[in-house]
């Protein structure tokens, strides 16, 4: 992910405000995650519950929790959708993507509530665990796929609304990327626009106020500096393929183009960096 961004940059009070009424509301907890699976923030500054505390300290141990939400991140990470599963502790979690410019930056984990009213088996022999496990909020299944729903749809509406702020470089850096892959192909301003989740108008607007340039400028000098990277790493590539290859169906219009933004010809650029002339 070129220059990748993580929720440690994105996490604004308001995000975090917004979760956390969601996640006092409905009596559960919400933990964020890094991309990288490290813990940014407990919602309302909470911990584990009582309940999970003791089944940690008395029965399996915490290392067992950090894989669990370990192998969940990666899942939620090759998915890039909301999941829900049960811990080892009998307690129902739900961790949500949180995507950037359609790249996921981090999770949002709500958790510790329960989808049965009996506690594990294996805890029954303890009344201080039945009871911390009683005291958690307690969603049958209509309930809980409904809480999924809301989840889906509050985050939706965090990134919508882009409550969640990203550096304009990361955009920019992002553009670079996608005309890097569409060099062949034509791409439209309508098409990166799309892929940058922004208007035409916005995208003009930020080139020209950030950058001083606009996005035809930008394509062509992608698409030259493309060429000269081909005659670089491959001498004996004539002008006609380089530009071909650099998107240029016709190669005088790509001399011209070339000639104009260079102020030199193709071929004399050609010769004095990589080496003998070959139209």
């Amino acid at each position: 992910m070129p220059h990748e961004i993580t929720l440690e940059v994105l996490l604004s009070q308001e995000v975090c405000r917004l979760l956390d009424s969601f996640a006092a509301a409905m009596n559960i907890q919400v933990v964020f995650f890094s991309r990288q699976g490290k813990i940014l923030k407990r919602g309302r500054s909470c911990g584990n519950t009582g309940y999970c505390t003791i089944m940690q300290e008395k029965f399996f141990g915490v290392a067992k929790c950090v894989a669990l939400d370990l192998e969940m991140q990666s899942r939620c990470l090759e998915s890039g959708k909301t999941l829900s599963y049960r811990c080892h502790a009998g307690l129902n979690e739900i961790i949500a993507p949180v995507k950037v410019l359609g790249e996921v930056a981090g999770f949002v984990v709500f958790g510790q509530f329960r989808t049965s009213k009996e506690p594990p088996a294996c805890v029954k022999s303890d009344p201080q665990a039945v009871k911390a496990f009683e005291s958690l909020p307690f969603f049958d299944a209509e309930s809980s796929a409904s809480l999924e729903d809301v989840i889906n749809i509050l985050i939706d509406y965090i990134i919508s609304k882009e409550l969640i702020s990203y550096s304009g470089d990361f955009r920019y850096q992002r553009l670079l990327t996608f005309l890097d892959s569409h060099l062949q192909m034509k791409p439209t301003l309508k098409q990166a626009a799309r892929f940058l989740n922004m208007s035409e108008s916005g995208l003009t607007h930020f080139l020209h106020d950030n950058y001083q340039t606009s996005f035809k400028k930008l394509l062509i000098e992608k698409r030259l500096a493309h060429a000269e990277k081909l005659w670089k790493d491959d001498p004996s590539l004539s002008i006609s393929e380089a530009a071909l290859l650099s998107g240029y169906d016709d190669p005088h219009y790509f001399t011209r183009i070339y000639s104009k933004f260079r102020h030199t010809t193709p071929g004399r650029a050609r010769k004095e960096g990589s080496g003998p002339e070959k139209e």
